[in-house]
């Protein structure tokens, strides 16, 4: 009777992780690296961009999302940035941002953001949060950064067209409510 009990569990715990073929192939696109951002045109499924080392982290994702053709979306990822440059905006639309590049890796604990498509321009609009070796945060406006190892971004992609325009009054770029 126990080895009955034992061989019914062990067979419905090994089916519940077990995909077939079609099903690991279907899991298998949804990530994804940047020469096969094509794959999910106009795609509205979430997917997980892989960027590798010496990737520009912004710009892969605009890149991706043209590639995708979407017509906008909003990303959050994890992973590791070299090098990377944070701005910081005051309040005054007369100020520039102060940018401040941090030399070395860090671990690239949360970067939120979204994508806009102008045209055949898509921009990238993220901030992260880092931490040094000695696992200090810092935080801010993502202006440019490096891949160090590895980042894995998830990009949720929206199904209506997200712009932006330049606001005349404070000289940024704000998404346009519809």
């Amino acid at each position: 009777m126990f080895k009955s009990i034992f061989l019914t569990t062990t067979l419905a715990l090994s089916t519940t992780f077990i995909m077939t073929p079609a099903e690991a192939l279907e899991n298998a696109s949804a990530v994804i690296n940047k020469t096969s951002c094509a794959k999910m045109a106009n795609s509205t499924q979430p997917f997980i961009l892989v960027l590798n080392s010496g990737d520009n982290l912004l710009e892969s994702i605009g890149q991706c999302a043209k590639a995708a053709k979407l017509q906008g979306a909003s990303f959050s990822g994890l992973g590791q940035v070299h090098n990377p440059t944070l701005a910081y905006f005051t309040s005054n639309p007369k100020d520039k941002p102060t940018l401040t590049t941090f030399p070395g890796y860090y671990e690239l604990v949360s970067i939120n953001g979204n994508v806009s498509a102008n045209g055949s321009d898509y921009y990238a609009h993220a901030h992260a949060t880092l931490a040094d070796k000695q696992f200090h945060g810092i935080a801010g406006h993502v202006n440019k950064a490096e891949i160090g190892l590895t980042a894995e971004i998830t990009i949720v992609p929206f199904t209506a067209s997200v712009q932006r325009t330049v606001d005349a009054k404070t000289g940024f770029g704000p998404l346009v409510a519809n």
